[in-house]
């Protein structure tokens, strides 16, 4: 699917940060093994949904793709289900892994796209998600306060390394 760009411009996408490079905003976590997550990647009328995270998880205020960690016994596609209900409270069905990245984090990320009814609306789940967006290329890239795997997960998008065919 082609993601359309716009030229319009919303002013509650701008914030002071800058692409933030951990979810801890620059502080380190020690870890023995890397932590995998899921990160759901729906398309609307080619437009991402884009989330604000809330002021109470890691990385507060930052935009992302919705998304969190892979719980034990856990497959992708079940992780991207739940999180997608617990984050924004609709039922996806997972179509494919689209691409994979590790972030500097050291967290070990799956990129699913996943489908969404069209008449189904995303509702924030306030103690997660502080907004919803459905934002063209062009809005993610003009956006403060990315979370570093959003920019990273788009010049992959942009250099043909994902696939969002539905």
């Amino acid at each position: 699917m082609n993601l359309g760009n716009s030229s319009s411009d919303d002013s509650s996408l701008k914030r002071d940060q800058s692409h933030v490079d951990s979810p801890s905003l620059g502080q380190s976590r020690p870890s023995t093994r890397r932590k995998r997550g899921v990160v759901g990647v729906i398309i609307r009328e080619q437009r991402l949904c884009i989330i604000r995270r809330s002021l109470t998880v890691t990385a507060p205020g930052c935009l992302c793709l919705p998304g969190g960690g892979i719980e034990k016994g856990e497959t992708e596609a079940e992780a991207l289900v739940r999180e997608m209900q617990e984050e924004l409270a609709i039922d996806v069905t997972p179509v494919r892994r689209c691409w994979r990245s590790v972030t500097s984090w050291g967290t070990n990320l799956a990129w699913w796209l996943a489908d969404l009814d069209p008449s189904v609306q995303p509702v924030a789940n306030p103690a997660e998600v502080a907004e919803i967006h459905w934002m063209t290329r062009d809005q993610i890239r003009s956006a403060d306060g990315m979370l570093a795997s959003l920019p990273a997960f788009m010049n992959a998008l942009d250099g043909g390394d994902v696939d969002l065919t539905l």
